[in-house]
């Protein structure tokens, strides 16, 4: 589809005289004119070319410098680093862009181009072609760069490309251009003779991608699913390829906590591949985040009426059919947790797609082969519904996820006549249930862990509609946390006896950082600690160490007003500050003191300050 601006190319290339313009390769970001350009250069081995990024470049010398190490690769090494300084200084002296006459460096834009001195060894590049790249990331003014870039072009007689996002370039509002872009085209009618679009080649974008991975045996199963994916980028019309190449990556990831038995079977991973890669190209385009995900895969997320404005879930929802199934082979909070911290509890994902219906055989549980009623004869159905109402109603149903399964299943069935099973005795039980689990110490959350969630092992919970099943969400959620803050002093103690060990890592359990141990950046767990015993440890750490704290103090509670949970460690901190209040005259003439009064009173008195404020702010809302 760029075979035209290759055409061309190679006539301009060849030109036998020098053609005085630059060409400009035009797209946004991510439509692949990086990887376009360099793509035909791989195919002229008889060109030489110099490329330079001008993404943050700041200075002429830093594109000079860039230039001179591809020139110089042996003298622009570390170990003749000395002996190129040496050389360029022979060879080049500092440029200088002085428009205004006034002895400074880039003056202010005039009309015409810069009279710029290029350094004698860039008079004699033979027939290297220039290319200079991501012009609109450039931090001198487009005016000066192409001022700059005309030297090359007009006195050196150099062929120059450049690639740029025009759109990005030229501002414009309503119909008006703003005074930059005026200067921009002005200054472009000089130095630019021929412009070109470059059209995102998604097809040999994705089959050059997935040639890159790293992995044998899921390039092989990659390229097998080539249009699969072409069809869903194009679906999604964003046309950014820099994040597609991200995406095929991260599959490469995504596919390694994949059992094995999800590639034997090609709808189900045709099924995994387009529910992956939607969500990956949906939050790439910032359309949804990841906290969002689950949003996209529950039908009662949708608007109720014709007449409500549908959210963007929803038009996600209605724009890829595959979301509209009534089953999946693993519930959204695998994708969730995957794209929010790199992970997947591998077992747990093997469990969900085993348990799908695309396994669905005499060692699917009975619930699940329940919760498809539909597909069942009716001598199938009674047996079937029996085995679950005895485990329902004998308290043996050990896992908190089923047990929110089929707590929906028997209400709606319930619902429909199809058992005798009032809802309110729906309701008992499964409220007794969770009592029993929590007593066994089997209804708890590990971190970052969603529960309860309206989807698990695949499937949608039934019945979330009636009030017995909210009761029993909202018991559940209830319990769950009940749990949780329940163990809260022993791991307040834990805790306690990490900061007398290691600072680092006890900042790291308290702060929201990428390391895994940060189990504790959204949870008031301080307050459990006794100030006392937090005072002794504080005491005996090393000045270097309560300094430490002190910053680490200051990351915990920067975000305070995303995790507005930790404001109940308000009272703690109060108390903290009188303690140490009594403690710091002890120390008064030493380090140590100076530390306490003067850094740790105070990060404290900050913190207790912004707490103030949220809490009164929440009371005033």
């Amino acid at each position: 589809m760029n075979k035209h601006i290759e055409q061309y190319l190679d006539y301009y290339i060849n030109l036998s005289i020098e053609p005085e313009y630059a060409i400009l390769l035009r797209g946004n970001w991510g439509s692949g004119k990086t990887w376009f350009i360099k793509n035909y250069l791989e195919k002229k081995q008889d060109v030489q070319s110099l490329y330079v990024s001008l993404n943050g470049i700041s200075t002429f010398n830093e594109i000079e410098d860039s230039f001179f190490q591809q020139l110089h690769p042996v003298l622009a090494s570390t170990g003749m680093k000395l002996a190129g300084k040496i050389l360029k200084g022979v060879l080049k002296t500092t440029i200088k862009v002085d428009l205004d006459n006034d002895d400074k460096a880039d003056g202010s834009f005039s009309a015409s181009t810069p009279d710029i001195n290029l350094p004698d060894y860039f008079k004699n590049l033979d027939n290297n072609i220039l290319i200079f790249d991501d012009l609109e990331r450039c931090a001198i003014s487009i005016p000066n760069i192409l001022g700059y870039i005309n030297q090359f072009v007009e006195i050196n007689g150099l062929k120059v490309i450049i690639l740029g996002n025009e759109n990005e370039i030229i501002r414009r509002e309503n119909v008006e251009l703003d005074e930059e872009s005026v200067k921009y085209l002005q200054i472009k009618e000089k130095v630019i003779g021929k412009s070109f679009d470059v059209l995102s080649n998604i097809k040999s974008a994705v089959e050059n991608f997935i040639n890159q991975l790293s992995d044998e045996q899921q390039k092989l199963l990659l390229k097998e699913k080539e249009n699969l994916i072409v069809n869903l980028f194009n679906h999604a019309n964003y046309g950014n390829l820099r994040h597609l190449r991200q995406s095929i990556l991260d599959f490469e990831r995504f596919s390694n906590f994949l059992p094995d038995i999800a590639t034997n079977k090609s709808d189900l991973i045709n099924h995994i591949i387009e529910l992956f890669f939607i969500v990956s190209f949906e939050l790439k385009k910032g359309a949804i985040a990841e906290d969002d995900i689950f949003k996209i895969f529950r039908i009662d997320y949708l608007s109720r009426n014709d007449k409500e404005k549908k959210s963007k879930e929803q038009e996600i929802r209605e724009k890829y059919s595959v979301l509209g199934k009534y089953y999946h082979p693993f519930d959204d909070s695998f994708l969730t947790y995957f794209f929010k911290y790199g992970i997947i509890e591998k077992e747990s994902l093997e469990n969900a797609i085993k348990n799908s219906i695309y396994f669905q055989e005499e060692n699917t549980p009975d619930w699940i082969k329940l919760w498809r009623y539909f597909e069942l004869n009716d001598d199938e159905f009674d047996v079937i519904c029996n085995n679950v109402l005895n485990e329902f109603n004998n308290y043996k149903v050990d896992n908190k996820y089923v047990l929110l399964q089929i707590s929906g299943l028997l209400l709606t069935l319930s619902e429909d006549n199809l058992i005798l099973m009032k809802k309110k005795e729906v309701l008992d039980k499964a409220k007794t249930s969770i009592d029993k689990l929590k007593v066994q110490g089997l209804f708890t959350k590990k971190q970052h862990e969603e529960f309860p969630i309206y989807v698990s092992h695949g499937l949608k919970i039934q019945g979330i509609k009636f009030k017995e099943f909210i009761e029993i969400f909202d018991y559940a959620k209830e319990q769950v946390n009940n749990s949780i803050s329940d163990g809260y002093p022993e791991k307040a103690e834990e805790l306690l006896n990490t900061l007398n060990k290691s600072i680092e890592t006890f900042g790291e359990q308290i702060t929201l950082t990428n390391s895994r141990n940060n189990i504790y950046y959204d949870t008031p767990i301080l307050k459990y600690i006794p100030v006392n015993d937090f005072v002794t440890s504080i005491i005996q750490l090393k000045n270097k160490d309560k300094r430490d704290l002190c910053s680490i103090f200051e990351e915990r509670y920067r975000h305070m007003n995303q995790f507005q949970s930790l404001t109940q460690e308000i009272d703690w901190f109060v108390e903290l500050h009188e303690s140490i209040t009594k403690e710091k005259d002890k120390y008064t003439g030493k380090v140590s003191g100076l530390i306490l009064n003067d850094m740790l009173l105070k990060v404290i008195e900050k913190i207790v300050d912004s707490m103030e404020l949220i809490t009164l702010g929440n009371n005033a809302a």
